[in-house]
């Protein structure tokens, strides 16, 4: 048996902006499920925020939460969830200032009550372009929460903030950059938002992106658990991404590709790099490699 394994980011690698997924990506999927390879969803996504018609096309496990939830078929292999110890440490940092952050889990994104913000807008507008469902977090009910990771958008007046805050809980997070804030750009595109507006557009323009991570997950890890748990070897494995938290997965497996839209640092460590995403390119790289 000579079955292959594969595993996909999302975002930049099936799916485009407002979540536009070609449908030769799909049609490649679906080539390469009917010639008995394996194929794996590898997000940085929680699993609440993964979009049906993407679990629609079909795929035989789910890698997500960066490697916190790992799924083949029925059967969970891993749901690592943080502790109350740990997300009352991370309340510290959030209670009382305005952090763009979201606490990510299997059902629910978990923000602070809306009152706890002095200007809860712009958060509202972000949570609202997610569109998975939220839960409060508070003090009282850290037991009962599924958490597995956080990320969000800071703006370069909280990014000192943010990395004082990184910095006191590295002992157990790790911070993933994908993008650093620009003030210049952060300057220009940002107004004070009119909340008795009906456009719900608002600019980003400016802000840093981050995600935090436990220490010792990240997409390489749950690969190679999800092979271990298989039995199949690295040389079976191909993974497929664009951006910063696919470094780890590019970086250790032989077969790796880089999609044509991705971040230049990452297409550095890639074994291949594809066209972009809107040009076919996943259709175009599951060809180059003969698996389709």
């Amino acid at each position: 048996m000579d079955n292959k394994i594969l595993f996909f980011d999302i975002d930049g690698t099936l799916l485009g902006r407002n979540e536009y997924l070609p449908e030769s990506a799909a049609e490649a999927i679906r080539r390469t499920r009917a010639k008995g390879n394996l194929c794996f969803i590898c997000s940085g996504r929680s699993k609440s925020m993964l979009p049906e018609k993407l679990l629609e096309v079909g795929f035989e496990g789910i890698i997500c939460g960066g490697g916190t939830y790992i799924s083949f078929r029925d059967e969970i292999l891993v749901d690592h969830r943080l502790s109350a110890g740990e997300l009352s440490r991370l309340l510290d940092w959030f209670e009382g200032s305005d952090l763009g952050l979201f606490f990510e889990g299997d059902e629910y994104i978990h923000v602070l009550p809306f009152e706890r913000y002095s200007d809860p807008t712009r958060l509202k507008l972000l949570l609202k372009d997610l569109s998975a469902p939220l839960k409060e977090i508070r003090r009282d009910n850290l037991e009962e929460l599924s958490v597995g990771k956080f990320s969000g958008m800071i703006s370069p007046l909280q990014w000192d903030y943010a990395m004082k805050m990184a910095d006191d809980i590295k002992d157990f997070m790790t911070i993933i950059i994908h993008r650093r804030p620009n003030e210049a750009k952060f300057t220009a595109s940002n107004t004070p938002l009119d909340t008795n507006s009906k456009d719900d557009k608002v600019s980003w323009a400016g802000y840093g992106f981050v995600e935090f991570l436990p220490n010792g997950f990240n997409k390489a890890t749950a690969i190679k658990a999800v092979l271990g748990h298989l039995n199949l070897p690295l040389s079976s494995a191909y993974g497929f991404g664009d951006s910063e938290n696919d470094r780890e997965m590019l970086t250790w497996l032989p077969n790796s590709i880089c999609m044509g839209n991705g971040d230049e640092n990452i297409k550095k460590i890639a074994s291949y790099v594809a066209p972009p995403l809107l040009e076919d390119g996943i259709y175009k790289a599951m060809e180059h490699f003969n698996l389709i």
